[in-house]
């Protein structure tokens, strides 16, 4: 019997540490194809890790006196979400066009959403357990990410892509998802905080500060380049909504 429950548990810990690997792979990889790979494979594998714990092994909490649940809610939205920004992903691996122009990457954004949306809401009542609050992070998550892609504003998008790091890094610690976690704070709010510096952008509350006119030089760069122009080092690349890199 113990050998039975070590494996599910073997399992996970595996999951995290591909996603963990596979996201520091994706932002020191200077090839395109080869980062999103790596991106599909991280979210293929938070999304199975969501899968053990919905259908297997479950989760307790500390209204429950540790009474282990499964079927939760919220580990049910996390494979719902986290397996169609890995189908996202592969998508766009297949399909070039959708990532090479700022309208098809809207369009792109806008039904990811909306799809993301619908499962959380479907998360809720299909989930026996009931829905936390928590479960509505990677919606929120998402939204900030589509507002930068969206935009072709350089610093926009970085912002946005560091809010939807933390966010998910949240909802990651609350459902006991470390590789996630590790993933959004490295590839996510780490690579959008380091471009931060590195391009010297102002702070929200200063838009008139010395950093303007770098900002607006980076961003003529920006719009002259193609749509790997960015990647001149692994950690020049911020992060798309779902945690791809944003090379465009």
């Amino acid at each position: 019997m113990t050998a039975v429950w070590l494996s599910p548990w073997a399992l996970i810990i595996a999951l995290q540490a591909v996603t963990a690997s596979a996201s520091i792979g994706r932002i020191t990889t200077p090839y395109y194809i080869v980062s999103r790979t790596c991106n599909a494979l991280a979210l293929g594998a938070v999304a199975a890790d969501f899968a053990i714990k919905y259908f297997v092994t479950g989760r307790g909490d500390n209204l429950t006196s540790g009474i282990v649940f499964t079927h939760r809610a919220d580990d049910l939205t996390g494979l719902l979400v986290f397996s169609v920004l890995a189908l996202r992903t592969l998508l766009i691996l297949c399909i070039g066009s959708l990532d090479r122009s700022l309208l098809a990457r809207r369009i792109t954004c806008a039904v990811t959403f909306a799809v993301c949306v619908a499962c959380t809401i479907a998360a809720q009542n299909i989930g026996i357990y009931p829905f936390p609050l928590v479960a509505l992070l990677p919606a929120i998550g998402i939204g900030f990410g589509c507002l930068g892609e969206a935009s072709d504003d350089g610093v926009v998008r970085r912002r946005c892509i560091l809010a939807l790091g933390c966010t998910l890094a949240v909802f990651a610690f609350e459902t006991s998802a470390w590789g996630l976690m590790f993933k959004n704070l490295l590839s996510d709010a780490g690579a959008s905080a380091y471009n931060m510096l590195r391009y010297r952008d102002p702070p929200p509350w200063a838009p008139f500060s010395r950093g303007q006119s770098v900002r607006n030089d980076v961003m003529a760069g920006e719009r002259q380049g193609s749509t790997e122009s960015l990647a001149e080092t692994p950690l020049s690349r911020s992060a798309d909504l779902d945690g791809a890199l944003a090379e465009h």
